[in-house]
């Protein structure tokens, strides 16, 4: 997976480096954040699939708030429609289209 460093905006894999290679700046804890949110839209998928709605919407604002994802957007979206939430829908959609930008 390539990253784009924070600081330089070289391209940088966090799984063969800690540290950008232009700049020195740390990227493993980018690579470990990006993971983390990949792992919560999957929970969120099973939560989805298995019916746990709410859990589902849960960990869609979890993978959101470690990265602002059109994934993330879409999961949550979907889980906010599944539990009817006339509040959380649009802010999904929202959030979904901020991504697309």
């Amino acid at each position: 997976m390539l990253i784009l460093c924070p600081y330089c905006r070289k391209k940088v894999s966090p799984e063969e480096t800690d540290h950008c290679p232009h700049c020195g700046c740390e990227v493993a804890m980018l690579g470990r954040l990006i993971h983390a949110s990949r792992d919560s839209i999957k929970l969120a998928l099973e939560a989805l699939r298995d019916g746990h709605d709410r859990e589902a919407h849960d960990f869609a604002y979890e993978a959101w708030g470690l990265k602002h994802s059109r994934e993330a957007a879409a999961v949550g979206l979907l889980a906010a429609v599944s539990i009817r939430d006339p509040i959380e829908i649009p802010r999904w959609i929202r959030r979904r289209r901020a991504c697309e930008v």
